[in-house]
């Protein structure tokens, strides 16, 4: 059985809250590989979401919206949170909470303890979806003939880590690569043996990751086949173990594990942004949430100007520097 893997990130351009980098694993037959996952779990999954007898998997930007809210995503992630592999050693329930959907899906490079918004903080979810259908779904997902899927890992990147990762390697897209090389490599490490595909999202207007891939699997052979605008595909070999690596522009409309890792990254950064702006709501009356991003995270900051003096909140964990 071969195995194949998605990554996406969410949270690349805001000023407030984290990144988000996601990886999601299918098994499926050997000769399935090269399938269209949308195609082999037919009968779970869709593209739309007003399609309440199958599971939504799209690019997250296509389920989510501020006016929409999380329900699509929160749905999506949560359900098949329960179907994989890794939900029986996490104990993953539905409903459950902010700490245990961390504890289930995220490696986190700090302490949350570090930061006051989600210093001893939980909440209750799901935020917006429907427990019982959520579980329905995950009954529907260990179901479905086509993929069996095996596990989402998320590594959220908090503000302050992203900061110092800008800072020691001097570009937020080498955060980015660093945090997908160690997707990569965990993917590698369990599955290379078994015929690893694994799909990336580019990384804006990169078209070379050759380089990158030989100081990440040192030793290895990596061989480019394509490089251009609209994909660079490789081949990674050392010993028993192969890969092809491919990064697309427009993965997420591309590939089904591209597109579900984009909704575990983007839920998983709602919670994050949904703690945050409780924990300054709290302390600055009438003050509006925000999604971090450039414009509004500005008018964020000026609102809460005064109360980041009188809290001494240290700025390198509130603001990112890129």
């Amino acid at each position: 059985m071969a195995v194949v893997a998605g990554i996406d990130e969410a949270g690349y351009g805001p000023l407030l809250g984290p990144l988000v980098v996601s990886g999601v694993a299918f098994e499926v037959p050997d000769a399935a590989a090269g399938d269209d996952l949308w195609s082999r779990l037919a009968d779970a999954v869709s593209r739309s979401p007003r399609d309440a007898a199958r599971v939504p998997v799209d690019d997250s930007k296509r389920l989510f919206d501020q006016s929409r809210g999380p329900r699509h995503i929160e749905r999506t992630a949560l359900a098949f949170s329960l179907a994989g592999d890794r939900a029986p050693a996490h104990s993953l329930t539905v409903p459950g909470t902010f700490l245990g959907v961390l504890s289930a899906l995220a490696e986190l490079g700090e302490d949350l303890a570090c930061y006051p918004w989600h210093r001893g903080a939980d909440f209750a979810v799901p935020l917006a979806a429907d427990p019982s259908q959520v579980e329905a779904d995950a009954t529907r997902l260990r179901a479905a003939p086509g993929a069996r899927f095996l596990g989402a890992w998320t590594l959220p990147v908090l503000v302050g880590e992203f900061n110092r990762l800008v800072e020691r390697h001097g570009t937020k897209s080498a955060t980015l690569f660093l945090k997908t090389a160690r997707l990569l490599e965990r993917f590698w490490r369990d599955w290379g043996e078994r015929g690893l595909v694994v799909h990336v999202d580019k990384h804006g207007g990169r078209n070379r990751y050759g380089l990158l891939l030989h100081q990440t699997f040192l030793g290895a052979r990596v061989r480019t086949l394509a490089e251009g605008p609209r994909e660079s595909l490789y081949t990674v070999a050392e010993g028993a173990r192969h890969m092809a690596v491919g990064f697309y522009e427009g993965g997420d409309s591309r590939h089904l594990p591209v597109a579900l890792a984009s909704v575990f990254s983007k839920y998983l950064r709602e919670l994050f942004m949904h703690g945050f702006n409780a924990w300054w709501q709290e302390r600055v009356p009438g003050l509006a949430p925000t999604a971090g991003y450039v414009v509004d995270g500005r008018r964020f900051l000026a609102d809460i100007a005064s109360a980041r003096l009188t809290l001494a909140i240290d700025d390198r964990l509130l603001v990112r520097m890129a």
